[in-house]
């Protein structure tokens, strides 16, 4: 339903695994913004949390902030590596919220994520970095940089 308002098809993806399944999720979607919001308006349950995951992998920001949103109202584990993966973005406000959100999920959830995704870690946490780098004049100290906040308690979720 919403291959209609493609503009063109993922080109890249990352990779996770989650109860010993590998996943290949998109890094960006291009999929109409106006028509994912409309299914996502209209869409109930497990259909709803599918599209918000959709969302956060969108080329617009705004979107995949209200996605992050929609998928912090559910607990499902399954929903972790769309919520983790936002803490490695550009924008500020999105990492902010992930850090902020991620605090309220099942601390053994995250912990069997991460065990199970080291390499992935460490990818993000280069990510994180590295952006950690453009926002450096609000965040001098690295530590208070919301996507550390979030690799650190993933990885305080592994003891």
């Amino acid at each position: 339903m919403l291959a209609v308002g493609e503009w063109h098809p993922p080109r890249h993806v990352f990779v996770v695994n989650l109860d010993h399944e590998t996943l290949h999720i998109p890094y960006r979607v291009y999929y109409s913004p106006s028509l994912l919001r409309r299914e996502l308006s209209g869409a109930h349950g497990v259909h709803r949390l599918i599209l918000a995951c959709l969302g956060t992998r969108h080329y617009d920001g705004y979107l995949r902030q209200a996605c992050l949103a929609e998928l912090f109202r559910s607990s499902e584990a399954w929903l972790t590596p769309y919520l983790i993966q936002l803490a490695g973005e550009y924008v500020i406000e999105i990492t902010h919220d992930v850090a902020e959100g991620i605090v309220r999920r099942d601390i053994a959830v995250l912990g069997a994520f991460a065990k199970e995704n080291p390499a992935y870690l460490g990818a993000l946490q280069s990510r994180v970095t590295s952006y950690w780098s453009c926002h450096r004049d609000t965040y001098p100290d690295p530590n208070n940089y919301p996507g550390t906040k979030v690799i650190t308690y993933l990885r305080q979720a592994l003891d």
